[in-house]
């Protein structure tokens, strides 16, 4: 049996997120796809599930089968992939190498252009927002979510889950065409990072303030139900 570590993009636009479903497009599926036409015989986990339009940078899987890949393998799965995924490199790794499990470190970026600065064709990778964003408020309010918090109320969370999660790094830039948020964390829930982005944007529309959100860092009750659209969101990296 080969083990093997491949990092793959996608772009989610057109897929109903990463994960498998019944009679609808996912990554997984498309990935399944191939994977039976030209291995057969496989089994693969992956490094997170990533939602409804939502895109990856790098995505990781982990990949096991009696089959050696090469490039012309790697080629050839590509073009059955079409244009939406790629698998952009492998390496052969050992059999305790796992996608998920062995991640130390997971890195999502998130896009907005403002009133200020409206491109067009940004639209399918960047949250097109109709106001104006202070890059100083922003960061302000990005810089309570570091350390180790409860984050029921900011995410989809489910009971058997455990709610703890450390963030590395929250903060904003502005760039020429839009604004960059970077959150650096161990793990994240279901939503979170949207949910993280849309309760920023609600501050700054004045919905939230800085105390209800520090609340809810540390004693959680009902989620901030402040979701920011998928198609700014994109898996940016994981670090093993």
């Amino acid at each position: 049996m080969h083990h093997y570590r491949l990092n793959i993009a996608y772009d989610g636009s057109n897929y109903y997120g990463f994960q498998q479903q019944k009679d609808k497009p996912t990554i997984q599926g498309e990935l399944e796809k191939v994977f039976k036409t030209i291995l057969k015989d496989y089994k693969f986990d992956y490094s997170g599930r990533t939602d409804s339009g939502v895109h990856a940078k790098e995505q990781v899987l982990s990949l096991s089968t009696p089959y050696s890949l090469d490039l012309k393998t790697i080629r050839s799965m590509n073009k059955l992939l079409g244009e939406s995924i790629s698998i952009n490199k492998f390496v052969k790794t050992s059999l305790k190498f796992h996608a998920r499990y062995d991640a130390t470190k997971r890195t999502y970026k998130y896009f907005i252009s403002n009133s200020t600065q409206l491109q067009p064709y940004l639209r399918n990778h960047c949250y097109i927002y109709p106001d104006q964003l202070s890059i100083k408020k922003l960061n302000n309010v990005a810089q309570l979510f570091v350390g180790e918090h409860n984050f029921t109320a900011f995410s989809k969370f489910t009971k058997e889950k455990n709610p703890l999660r450390t963030i590395y790094k929250s903060s904003w830039s502005n760039k020429r065409d839009y604004f960059e948020y970077t959150i650096i964390g161990n793990s994240f829930l279901r939503n979170m990072v949207r949910n993280i982005v849309g309760v920023q944007i609600a501050f700054m529309e004045e919905k939230i303030s800085i105390e209800e959100i520090e609340l809810n860092l540390r004693k959680p009750k009902n989620r901030l139900n402040y979701i920011a659209p998928p198609n700014g969101l994109i898996l940016w990296k994981v670090k093993y």
